[in-house]
């Protein structure tokens, strides 16, 4: 850096001398305002340079049109109002929504927490129950989480998100439980809430009501008012009034008497039947022994009585056989005239003459 001469500094010092204090308080206020010019353009300059967290997306509006939307890191934006920069959460992140609708009404004097909710005279105070098919009424608790799936949709109608969802919900819920029993919503009669059908709907409950608020949306956008939205879960708390409570317990505890009952004449009824076996297998084991020892004793008592049966029918046989041959043998004999027979030797021997007639016959013996 030059330094000044001697004449250099003479000069100056004759020139503020020649200016004054006020005009040295001029300049200097002037060379204040001008860098404070410098950092106030400066710092408008980058207000719109910003960074984005993770968890959200930013759209960029210039002039009044979207020019772009960006996802989280630094952003690069001309400043307002030339560009405005809108913060909305990112497609990814999960907004929780409570629908307050069954919750907003004013519970009756006697509500308490572990009794649950009791219905009252005025149905204002009601709003907070819904009916089911099988003319039941249920108490709900309501939690949505929801993704963002056009950021621009979402930006414009960010207002109207959580009435709309809050309708849109209601009215899918109204519908779907008035077409399911009491046992689909909620564990009422634990008798049957083992069943696979029925554990199998009331899972699907919130599966279903979340379905039916998606078509509701994209009904919504298709008609050119979307939300940019798209429900992801449905958390539903439901449960039944303290009156209704109080039966289904009792009803409850009948039902586990009734089955324990069951439970001790089956108890009853087994060990009444073995022992019936029991007795049914000694019974058959001893007449079976009785009956063979009684078979065996008649066998011996009657078997001289059956050889001489046996006898008598040989015996009988051949008188029977005897007397055929003779009844046949006197017709034949009569018959022929005369009757020789002839022996193994050769021998002639004559056992009937000739008949008058003058017939003969001859036979042979063996």
């Amino acid at each position: 850096m030059n330094e000044m001469s001697p004449n250099d500094i003479a000069l100056k010092e004759a020139d503020m001398r020649e200016v004054g204090p006020w005009g040295q308080a001029a300049a200097l206020s002037f060379r204040f305002l001008l860098l404070a010019a410098i950092g106030i353009a400066f710092f408008w300059l980058a207000s719109n340079i910003r960074q984005v967290p993770a968890d959200s997306q930013a759209i960029v509006i210039r002039l009044g049109v979207v020019e772009r939307v960006q996802g989280p890191g630094l952003l690069l934006a001309l400043p307002r109002p030339v560009e405005q920069v809108v913060l909305v959460p990112a497609s990814a992140r999960q907004t929780q929504f409570t629908i307050d609708r069954f919750i907003d009404s004013e519970p009756p004097n006697n509500f308490t927490a572990t009794d649950g909710f009791t219905l009252s005279v005025m149905p204002r105070l009601n709003g907070g129950f819904l009916l089911t098919g099988d003319s039941s009424v249920v108490h709900l608790e309501a939690q949505i989480f929801y993704q963002i799936t056009d950021p621009v949709a979402y930006m414009i109608s960010v207002d109207h998100v959580g009435p709309a969802l809050q309708r849109l919900f209601v009215a899918s819920t109204v519908g779907m439980l008035a077409a399911r029993d009491l046992d689909t919503v909620l564990v009422a009669r634990p008798e049957i809430a083992s069943q696979n059908t029925e554990a199998m709907r009331r899972e699907l409950l919130r599966t279903d009501l979340m379905n039916a608020v998606n078509r509701r949306l994209e009904a919504l956008a298709e008609q050119g008012a979307g939300l940019g939205i798209k429900v992801s879960r449905v958390d539903l708390v439901p449960s039944i009034p303290s009156g209704a409570k109080g039966a289904f317990d009792s009803v409850l505890a009948v039902s586990q008497e009734a089955d324990q009952n069951v439970a001790m004449a089956r108890t009853t009824a087994q060990i009444t039947l073995q022992q019936s076996q029991s007795n049914r297998d000694h019974i058959t084991t001893d007449a079976t022994a009785r009956a063979e020892e009684a078979v065996s004793a008649a066998t011996v008592a009657t078997a001289s009585i059956t050889a001489l049966g046996k006898s008598m029918q040989d015996m009988s046989h051949g008188m029977q056989m005897s007397r055929l041959y003779y009844d046949r043998i006197g017709p034949i004999l009569q018959k022929a005239g005369r009757v020789e027979t002839i022996g193994r030797d050769g021998s002639v021997r004559l056992l009937l003459p000739a008949a008058p007639t003058g017939r003969s016959t001859t036979g042979a013996t063996p």
